[in-house]
């Protein structure tokens, strides 16, 4: 069993058999929000329900791969701000 306090953006949704799916961008009242893909972003909706377990920082869901995308909820992409990795001096250009 979870809390659902313990889901947090940012954290990587896998499928029950380890695949990683993407990470959370966004949390609904009922839903995890998952970017998938790198260069083409796709963000899905994945019901708490389908969620087996919280563990080592990952959201482990109760289906494989293929099921959970043979017919998903896909939700418009929408650019989620991320945190800058580090803070880096701007540089003068002379």
């Amino acid at each position: 069993m979870f809390e659902r306090s313990e889901i947090q953006k940012g954290m990587t949704v896998r499928s029950i058999d380890g695949h990683k799916l993407g990470r959370i961008v966004d949390i609904t009242d009922e839903e995890l929000i998952v970017e998938k893909g790198f260069f083409r972003r796709r963000d899905f909706a994945v019901r708490f329900s389908d969620v087996r377990e919280v563990a080592h920082g990952e959201v482990l869901l109760q289906h494989g791969q293929d099921s959970l995308f043979a017919a998903p909820r896909e939700v418009p992409h929408q650019v989620h701000s991320r945190k800058p990795l580090a803070h880096l001096p701007l540089r003068s250009h002379r």
